[in-house]
């Protein structure tokens, strides 16, 4: 009786053509679960918009406070964050991470007060929301939408602005995809970071001068993350805590208006002259995309 079989030749040939098909494939798989992740991140993004308008409306059009004061803790004076007091309007926590970003639970209690170290179940778990709500990867534009101030009458106070007062709602941004922190090699490190530094802050004589923030009232100093910073690479405020989470150099972006799109951050810088700490001035005030005008 005769047996058939393949020759050594023909299965070198059928594991050759895998080999190649799967070095065509595995990319196109990796580029679409890449997508994938921008697009369920977009999703987030939005949604994060909908919870904060949505506490606007109960909240005479003001926008949600990026912190109460500066404990980082459930202990009194309880602290509180836009991930805590959206809650209500999310419904669901995972809505404060960009699926792209690495860092898990455990990651994000880093350098934050520990849950653990709670007496009860219930201040457990609020110290736990508390530590996601400042590790949320979707940074407010603080220092125009909840300026806060060091050494006020009250030691540390925010400063909303009612929905009204900006110029242009569609044309300025709210919330932008962030970083907590980075390692010494510039990998990710932490989570996202609850709170964002815009690229530029002063006028520049052509545009009129003067400065595009709004007022701390009472308020020996302004609180700060140090700007962006792009002669320093590895800083994790290079981009003032911007992050781009996706492909590209792409980081999804929630705007005054509530819609969300997906930008290069080099075009976040649209109308300023980037330089270290606020160094460089705002050339184009019809392009810039940051202040309240």
């Amino acid at each position: 009786m005769t047996r058939k079989a393949f020759t050594l030749i023909e299965l070198l040939v059928v594991i050759a053509i895998i080999a190649i098909l799967a070095a065509i494939l595995f990319p196109v798989f990796a580029q679409a679960k890449a997508a994938a992740k921008k697009t369920a991140d977009l999703s987030n993004t939005k949604q994060y918009l909908l919870a904060e308008k949505m506490y606007e409306g109960d909240a005479d059009d003001y926008n949600c406070p990026v912190q109460y004061n500066n404990s980082y803790s459930v202990n009194p004076p309880s602290d509180a964050n836009p991930g805590v007091l959206l809650k209500p309007y999310m419904k669901n926590f995972d809505i404060l991470k960009c699926p792209t970003d690495p860092a898990d639970n455990t990651a994000r209690m880093l350098d934050l007060p520990d849950p653990n170290a709670q007496p009860t179940a219930a201040r457990k778990q609020a110290q736990f929301e508390l530590n996601l709500g400042f590790k949320a990867n979707y940074g407010q534009n603080t220092e125009y939408f909840s300026a806060m101030g060091n050494q006020c009458p009250e030691a540390f106070k925010t400063f909303t602005i009612s929905s009204t007062s900006v110029g242009k709602p569609a044309e300025t941004i709210y919330d932008v995809n962030s970083i907590w922190d980075r390692t010494s090699g510039g990998g990710p490190r932490g989570g996202g970071n609850w709170g964002l530094d815009m690229p530029c802050r002063l006028y520049a004589a052509s545009q009129g001068g003067g400065d595009s923030l709004p007022p701390v009232p009472g308020c020996s100093y302004r609180w700060w993350w140090g700007g962006w910073n792009p002669a320093n690479p590895l800083a994790w405020n290079v981009f003032g805590g911007v992050w781009p989470w996706h492909f590209g150099d792409i980081a999804n972006v929630g705007w005054e208006d509530g819609h969300a799109k997906s930008m290069k951050v080099s075009a976040l810088t649209a109308g300023c002259d980037v330089q270290n700490g606020w160094g460089g001035y705002i050339f184009d005030k019809e392009k810039y995309l940051w202040d309240l005008q």
